[in-house]
């Protein structure tokens, strides 16, 4: 339906348009009303008197004098103009919901990072469920390891298979037998075998002839090489063999989401000096980042391969120092919280409460103000969900036993990108800096850890190692943090963890982990060039 437009008056950051052409022509300010200039604003053909509260819109702007544009800045629209001659002039500001490329995709400006990832992408269907199954890869994807065997494992006959077949998402051995002879007097056969297991008690018998089971197995262990004394092996978790590296989609708290899963290698970003994995495009069309890499070498390409170590993902916000406790203490549901409230409290609201900064977050806002505080305009103010949202008639106060909504999602085999209201209906959980429309504000800086759910659709699962995902690169045997409560078992807090691809539940106290810190780039992100591989990864613009 067709409206005829009123005159709705304006003013730009308290100054008239006039006095704008002269002190800020060019730069970016925000449209306010006042009686001295024009601007009328349709969205979807509909009058309105304000910009439209996300990005997924197509623009255009006309003046009576001089030019116009409004671009998204990550959290909010922005109007610009130039060549403005005249104190009195008419703009009329156009906004069309954007309409989806075939690929899913909103259309994004030339030479940003979102438009090198719709062309260099393909979205598709994940090969396994997240969640439920790990990604599906080959052994060629898979990390080599080593095991070593002991004098007393020495003695051991070993239990092995030539090849095997799929059981559901299950293994069984194929030509499935025992070594003649004990490990020492065997191991060079058993190089091109499957094992059941990397621990020799597990994959063999000191009894000569004893088999281990070989059917319905959770993952084989492909043997690379072997002494007499260790063997190399890769740990086969998925039983599609192909490969599955993948852009996918999901729903979010803003709309649809485009995350990457599995053995993905063109998803590397340089960035203020580091090197990042892309996690996902969020629905408020950000780009999720978490680190790579934190380049305390000052290498010129921090993505580079030659650069990788099996602590590099792990941020350094003291000295050296990368480990830390998620909270010091333990002993209440309060310490589930990135930000929690009252210690010991009689209600849910009280415990919960964002009034006292964990831990992580003020290790993380350590590293941010040493690294990131001259990038905050390239940041986006996305939500970053500590879900502290209760299951199974969890009260979630003082030592009360609770199960936090992570801990069922999770085990349950059903992540999700969408972060739930607290239990009064609030957004106790969804921590932003300045925008409290979607989020509740309590964060100082633009900067959080993934959660698990995040970690589950990348391809790690609950209790099965993955060892194929490109989240498990330059992490090597180590665990990190997710910002995902768990559970209280009465006795202690536990928080979502994540090593060699494995999602688990960790004390809230324990300092063996380290933080792998996440961001979100403004969509306008600018990249200078790149393909997004670790040798030529996508180089934001500064």
């Amino acid at each position: 339906m067709n409206k005829k437009l009123p005159i709705i008056s304006f003013i730009i950051i308290g100054l008239t348009i006039t006095y704008l052409i002269s002190r800020l022509k060019g730069q970016l300010y925000e449209a306010k009303w006042n009686n001295k200039s024009t601007l009328a604003i349709t969205i979807n053909g509909e009058i309105s008197t304000t910009f439209p509260t996300t990005a997924a819109y197509e623009t255009s702007v006309e003046c009576t004098t001089g030019t116009g544009k409004v671009e998204w800045n990550g959290s909010k629209w922005i109007l610009t103009t130039s060549g403005i001659t005249k104190g009195n002039t008419k703009c009329n500001a156009t906004f069309v919901t954007a309409a989806p490329a075939p690929d899913g995709w909103y259309s994004a400006g030339s030479g940003t990072l979102l438009a090198s990832l719709r062309d260099n992408n393909e979205l598709k269907t994940p090969l396994t469920t997240p969640g439920k199954e790990v990604s599906a890869h080959t052994k060629d994807d898979v990390e080599s390891e080593t095991a070593s065997v002991d004098t007393t494992e020495q003695a051991y006959y070993i239990t092995y298979g030539t090849g095997w077949e799929a059981n559901g998402t299950k293994f069984n051995l194929i030509g499935a037998a025992v070594t003649s002879g004990t490990y020492p007097n065997s191991y060079s056969s058993l190089v091109g075998k499957y094992l059941v297991s990397d621990y020799i008690p597990r994959t063999g018998s000191s009894t000569a002839g004893t088999m281990k089971t070989t059917t319905n197995l959770s993952s084989v262990y492909y043997v690379v090489s072997a002494t007499s004394s260790s063997f190399t092996y890769k740990q086969i978790t998925s039983n599609k063999n192909t490969t599955e590296a993948l852009l996918a989609s999901t729903e979010d708290d803003y709309g649809t989401s485009y995350y990457f899963r599995g053995a993905v290698k063109n998803n590397y970003v340089q960035f203020a000096n580091k090197c990042w994995r892309i996690v996902r495009i969020v629905g408020d069309v950000s780009v999720k980042l978490v680190l790579h890499n934190d380049n305390t070498s000052k290498a010129a390409n921090p993505c580079s391969s030659a650069n990788n170590s099996e602590d590099a993902a792990f941020a350094r916000y003291s000295g050296t120092t990368y480990r830390s406790a998620f909270n010091t203490n333990y002993n209440d549901n309060a310490y589930v919280g990135f930000m929690y409230g009252q210690v010991g409290a009689s209600d849910y609201a009280s415990t919960h409460a964002n009034t006292n900064k964990s831990d992580s977050l003020k290790n993380l806002e350590k590293w941010y103000t040493k690294n990131l505080a001259l990038y905050e305009s390239k940041l986006a103010d996305t939500i970053w969900c500590n879900d502290k949202s209760t299951v199974s008639g969890g009260l979630g106060k003082g030592t009360n036993v609770t199960n936090y909504a992570a801990y069922k999602r999770i085990n349950g085999g059903s992540p999700s990108l969408i972060c739930p209201n607290d239990n009064n209906g609030g957004k106790l959980s969804k921590f932003t800096v300045d925008d409290t429309k979607n989020g509740n504000g309590n964060l100082t800086y633009k900067i959080g850890l993934l959660t698990a759910d995040e970690i589950a659709f990348a391809g790690s699962v609950y209790n099965t190692y993955n060892l194929s995902t490109y989240l498990r690169e330059n992490t090597g045997t180590k665990w990190s943090w997710s910002l995902s409560p768990s559970s209280m078992t009465g006795n202690y807090a536990f928080v979502w963890e994540v090593g060699r691809g494995y999602l688990g539940g960790s004390y809230v106290y324990s300092d063996v982990e380290g933080f792998r810190p996440a961001i979100s780039l403004i969509s306008s992100t600018k990249v200078s060039s790149g393909s997004g591989t670790s040798a030529d990864p996508y180089i934001v613009s500064i």
